[in-house]
């Protein structure tokens, strides 16, 4: 038997099909349909989470963690605003998140019914695809129509690219105590994933390019690790012409590639002598602000950048090709090609990374207490076996400076690089992965999502380090803010808050450290297992904070000066 409810019955009956194996949901009365049927499923894990934002921000955890979609649901109304954050951050992250939204009845909608908002296509541009399903199923065509709809989001959240989609559902009353039984079966149109490659007479112009070219410059950006991938690039590192720039966050790791971009960069001399005829981009945003100006300063012959969806992002003025394919295949491609050349570009760019990390250790060796001593005092400590998730905007940008002694997994939300869900994020990758995560946080931004720990599902291998200089520390040494006379009160957000009384009243584990020997004693035992997740609370100098990082790249082009 049909009836208005057997839509829904075939929306959950397609998830599970495609192995979507978890729903997040926040309480609310419009969307019991959605609880009543999906967590009335075996196939799915519920888990329930009361604040939206953080709701959604858990939920692309699990899916960055897992590498396929998670599902969120929630009531009508503003309850779906809250979601938007997170669903703009696995937008440019490409992160699959089905976001299911339940609504009021569409004649209801804007006629003063409570809980009523216009839901249909709310998330805008931030979305792969955005559907309404019929509010009403009636007979095979209303149903054909609404397995179509139900079809076309679940294709487009993985496929060409990964990425959140959003099915409204608007729902009449009775919300409650309709047959949950599926007396017809869901007709599912599937996406043949196909690999796109290059003609032989493209590619063969490339590669001469390529090969006649005596500068060439990889620049990776965020992905995730990618064993592969490693692979062709330490093939293609073995030719003398070529250099590899990482971040991080691109997760690739190995000692003939520059991990420490702007420490190179501010050790440098003569930046002309460092431009490259090619460059070669893939993956996702860039944290250094300074590559992205050494960049569009340079004079770049050709900039090809490989993506299999965006064809047109600029990023450094210099695009010449874009090249929609998988970033492996294409590399596997041009190994194959590649003719070594007599160079000295990619002996440069060591030199000058090998410079600037003496430079490094000598500053670090005798710099006074502050945030770039107490990061490097961090990860020297981590396990060897954790995964690392770096909050904006501090954290990310100091573990830039370092090089890692173990080829630890980076995550951070650096799709929008907002403030926002860092630590919701961390919670839910932290469930996902059962794996040590440890979260690495400034103070405003773990204030900012203090809900995360409102959370009864956070695991005890999450351990959250804020370091807190009580208030926006990245404003002390950018340009502009500390001219304004405006710094403390209104960029700063200078503040006393403790992180004591928010993890003791979520029930976490609370530590706190104070100076350099507290700090080292601490992180002794911090990361050992425990029965509760831990917030560790490391108290920093603002103002010395800010002095030691502006000295330290003011030594590092002092230095390189000098013994130029």
């Amino acid at each position: 038997m049909i009836h208005d409810k057997t839509g829904l019955l075939h929306l959950a009956e397609m998830m599970v099909q495609r192995g979507i194996k978890t729903l997040i949901n926040s309480p609310g009365s419009r969307n019991a349909p959605i609880v009543t049927v999906f967590c009335g499923h075996k196939e799915i894990e519920c888990l329930s989470i009361v604040d939206e934002r953080s709701a959604a921000f858990f939920a692309l955890g699990m899916a960055q963690q897992l590498h396929q979609p998670v599902a969120i649901a929630c009531t009508s109304g503003s309850a779906a605003l809250n979601y938007a954050p997170a669903i703009a951050e696995a937008y440019y992250q490409r992160i699959p998140l089905i976001v299911l939204t339940a609504d009021r009845p569409e004649e209801w909608i804007d006629q003063g019914d409570g809980q009523t908002i216009r839901q249909k296509n709310v998330f805008g541009p931030h979305v792969r695809k955005s559907v309404q399903l019929p509010q009403s199923t009636k007979n095979k065509d209303e149903l054909w129509y609404n397995d179509r709809l139900i079809s076309e989001a679940l294709n487009a959240a993985i496929y060409p690219v990964a990425g959140p989609v959003h099915i409204n559902l608007p729902f009449s009353e009775p919300l409650y105590g309709f047959d949950h039984s599926l007396q017809t079966q869901p007709k599912d149109i599937r996406i043949i994933e196909t690999e796109q490659t290059l003609n032989a007479e493209t590619f063969a112009s490339l590669a001469n390019q390529w090969n006649h070219s005596k500068k060439k410059l990889v620049l990776v950006g965020q992905m995730p690790p990618d064993s592969k991938l490693q692979h062709q690039l330490e093939l293609l590192s073995a030719d003398p012409s070529v250099a590899i720039l990482s971040e991080t966050t691109s997760n690739i790791h190995h000692p003939d590639f520059n991990s420490c971009i702007d420490r190179s960069l501010s050790a440098m001399q003569n930046a002309e002598d460092f431009y490259p005829e090619i460059l070669l981009t893939f993956g996702g945003p860039i944290v250094s602000k300074r590559i992205k100006a050494f960049f569009r300063k340079a004079s770049i012959q050709a900039h090809w950048n490989i993506d299999p969806a965006d064809l047109h992002v600029d990023t450094y003025q210099h695009l010449t090709h874009a090249i929609p394919m998988q970033a492996v295949s294409f590399l596997e491609q041009l190994n194959q090609k590649t003719v070594h050349s007599e160079s000295d570009f990619k002996a440069q760019w060591l030199k000058v990374h090998s410079h600037a990390r003496q430079i490094h250790e000598n500053y670090l060796a005798k710099a006074s207490y502050s945030d770039l001593k107490i990061f490097a005092k961090i990860i020297e400590s981590i396990p060897s076996s954790a995964k690392i998730q770096l909050a904006n905007s501090t954290p990310v940008r100091y573990s830039q400076l370092f090089e890692y002694k173990n080829n630890y997994q980076f995550d951070s939300n650096r799709g929008t690089s907002g403030i926002d869900g860092s630590l919701s994020t961390a919670a839910g990758a932290a469930f996902a992965s059962g794996m040590l995560t440890v979260m690495i946080t400034g103070d405003l931004g773990f204030f900012y999502d203090s809900n995360a720990l409102w959370n009864k599902h956070i695991p005890s291998n999450l351990k959250t380090i804020v370091i807190n200089n009580e208030g926006g520390g990245i404003f002390r040494f950018i340009d502009g803010p500390s001219d304004t006379g405006l710094l403390e009160p209104y960029f700063e957000a200078r503040h006393q808050t403790s992180a004591r009384y928010i993890a003791e009243a979520f029930g976490a584990d609370y530590h706190l450290a104070t100076d350099k020997a507290s700090v080292d004693k601490q992180l002794e035992s911090f990361f050992e297992p425990s029965d509760r997740t831990s917030v560790l609370e490391i108290k920093s100098p603002a103002r010395k904070s800010a002095e030691v990082l502006k000295c330290y790249f003011k030594e590092l082009e002092k230095k390189s000066k000098q013994n130029r």
